[in-house]
């Protein structure tokens, strides 16, 4: 079996350091700053108990970030190879005996800057340098604490300006203004797919705009007022670049598997699709909107060649707005799939994209915890929650990959509706201690079902109110623990 490239780079790194001995685990609460631009390394200060003494090691989810210790309690940094692509990982801190929970940082695109303080106002921020196509770090260090920065505005060029807190996984529900330069409201934002402000603003005169930000409490409590802390972190990322076009394609007769990008361009609109379908044959059919950052809230009508209703569709759960749904026909025929937005909304960027592809089984595979600890000549469960869609033809299994030496398992079989599942790790009376991640992985042995699935763990928050930067993960963590000499 292949090894993953994240598990070179954290044997790499491993290797490059003896495991320090602690009785307690790392309390790793935030990061600051949470990120910084590919090609850069980035000092960063961590925040949490237990931490003022000793020396932890990190570990990242990308191999592109190397994670090293500073020379100074809680500082690490972050070395970031000119080849990471933008985007969200995933970082950890650990000691000989447990790791932290992982905690979400981000490879940026563009410069990046600290905060200084003071700049709670419009007169604070005119003594800084306006600037464009930057990120910003900076923390809400107190309650009350309000943050603002200058940004270099050109006339007829769309700024776009995206907050990112909440979705970091900070405590935190944050709130924006665009501020001209007498401090007027000329644009605001609070929440978006999550809880984290977005705001989009095409100047009408070259000059400097100012953002203010500031956050409330979350999870939400009965005092509005504004909060902060260490962990009260964020990244702001202000732009004025031209966002790549969406090249729209609505052919009227669709063959699956296909792939097309729609607008609905203006109020009332519905886009209809014709596809022709087999009978007993099945489709899974999905409209991502709101997770492109279009206003458009999808929903998902079949109809017969006779204009019958026969399956609609809108949230795809409780936490997406896009729509998804399975149909199958009951007769060969040309069906009907119709778009439409749930409000009648529409206008030149209410885009979607819409997949239409053959159904085939599905399995999905969640870990009951992000973490497991075992102890030289015991054994650990890792229970998992298994999901099936169709109908398999063979046997499901599931294995744990890329275990320690050591440390063994058996596979186990995985009933055909799903269900609960316990792979029991078991650990070498002579083990030696490590920290890595593992894998979890659901094998089929149908010739027409789904690839191997790796199992996923949520990545842990309180209280969710939409997506954070990263939602799950793959790599849960293995703490193996050697017998005392």
């Amino acid at each position: 079996m292949k090894k993953s490239p994240r598990l070179l780079a954290f044997v790499i790194l491993h290797s490059a350091f003896v495991l320090p001995s602690f009785a307690a685990p790392p309390g790793f609460e935030s990061l600051f700053p949470a990120g910084g631009q590919a090609g850069v390394r980035v000092e960063t200060t961590v925040s949490g108990k237990g931490l003022e003494k000793g020396t932890f090691l990190g570990w990242c989810s990308s191999p592109q970030v190397v994670v090293l210790g500073g020379d100074k309690p809680k500082k690490f940094f972050l070395n970031i190879a000119k080849e990471a692509a933008p985007g969200p990982c995933l970082v950890r801190i650990y000691n000989d005996t447990d790791a932290s929970p992982p905690r979400i940082i981000e490879v940026g695109k563009f410069e990046e800057v600290l905060e200084k303080e003071p700049n709670d106002t419009v007169a604070d921020a005119k003594t800084a340098e306006a600037r464009m196509n930057v990120t910003i770090n900076g923390v809400f260090e107190k309650a009350g604490d309000v943050d603002t920065f200058a940004l270099r505005a050109q006339k007829g060029k769309r700024i776009t300006l995206e907050l990112h807190g909440y979705s970091l996984g900070s405590p935190m529900d944050p709130a924006m203004r665009l501020l001209n330069d007498r401090g007027v409201e000329i644009a605001g934002g609070h929440d978006s797919t999550n809880l984290d402000p977005r705001i989009e603003y095409t100047p009408t005169a070259d000059g400097t705009l100012y953002a203010q930000l500031f956050a409330f409490v979350h999870p939400p409590a009965a005092d509005v007022s504004f909060k902060g802390s260490a962990n009260h972190v964020y990244r702001l990322i202000a732009t004025d670049e031209a966002r790549p076009a969406l090249v729209i394609d609505e052919p009227k007769t669709l063959t699956p598997p296909a792939t097309v990008n729609g607008c609905l361009s203006k109020a009332g609109e519905e886009d209809t699709f014709t596809f022709p379908l087999k009978k007993g044959l099945s489709v899974q059919i999905s409209v991502r909107a709101q997770s492109l950052h279009s206003p458009v809230d999808p929903t998902l009508r079949i109809e017969d060649a006779k204009g019958k209703t026969l399956q609609v569709a809108d949230d795809a759960d409780k936490d997406s707005l896009d729509a998804v749904l399975r149909f199958k026909s009951a007769e060969d025929g040309d069906y009907k799939l119709v778009i439409a937005d749930r409000f009648h909304h529409g206008g030149a960027d209410h885009v979607y994209e819409l997949s239409v592809k053959p159904s085939v089984p599905t399995v999905t595979a969640t870990l009951d915890t992000h973490a497991y600890h075992l102890d030289a000549g015991k054994s650990v469960e890792v229970k998992l929650t298994i999901k099936t869609n169709g109908t398999f033809t063979g046997k499901i299994k599931a294995q744990a990959a890329n275990l320690p030496m050591g440390v063994t398992a058996e596979a186990v079989d995985v009933p055909a509706k799903g269900g609960e599942v316990k792979l029991t790790l078991k650990a070498a009376a002579e083990v030696a201690a490590s920290q890595s991640p593992f894998a979890v992985e659901i094998l089929t042995s149908a010739p027409d079902a789904v690839e191997t699935v790796t199992a996923s763990y949520a990545v842990p928050f309180v209280e969710p109110r939409g997506d954070l930067l990263i939602t799950t993960d793959t790599h849960p963590w293995l703490t193996v623990v050697a017998k005392k000499p």
